[in-house]
């Protein structure tokens, strides 16, 4: 805690420090001019106010087409917001619909696969029994296995 100013000396010094251009004026300066304005009163003067004239039509008619842009935007809103819901609900539909393509074209490729297979293993099949005639022909018909003409 800092000890309290009561030397009149550190008071006036302070004051001295001040600087002269302060916008208002300290307490015992208002006292000391305080008769002075009291004394002689200045005689009252009816002020014409020069403040701006208020448009309130304009200022209004401001009003009113903010107001209506306000309207506008919200209307433009719940329609934007509309068309994104319909928009979210034909995407799911359309989601739906290439999900049940996909599972459709993935069955169809697993028939495919399977008939695939069968088919090879009926291509081995007849190629095993392909096998056995030929060799069945060239052992039946070589010249060792033929009949002997007889003369």
């Amino acid at each position: 805690m800092q000890p309290a100013v009561s030397d009149l000396a550190t008071v006036t010094t302070l004051r001295q420090n001040l600087p002269t251009s302060e916008q208002f004026l300290n307490a015992s300066d208002k006292i000391a001019t305080f008769p002075a304005a009291a004394a002689a009163p200045e005689p009252v003067r009816q002020a014409t106010p020069s403040a701006p004239q208020r448009d309130w039509p304009s200022a209004l008619a401001l009003i009113e087409e903010t107001s209506e842009a306000i309207r506008i935007s919200n209307l433009r809103y719940a329609q934007l917001e509309e068309r994104l819901q319909q928009t979210i609900a034909q995407a799911a539909v359309n989601m739906r619909e290439l999900e049940a393509q996909i599972a459709t074209a993935n069955e169809m490729l697993w028939r495919s696969e399977e008939r695939a297979r069968q088919a090879e293993a009926r291509a081995l099949e007849a190629e095993g029994w392909l096998a056995r005639l030929h060799d069945a022909v060239t052992t039946s018909f070589s010249p060792a296995n033929r009949p002997q003409p007889r003369d």
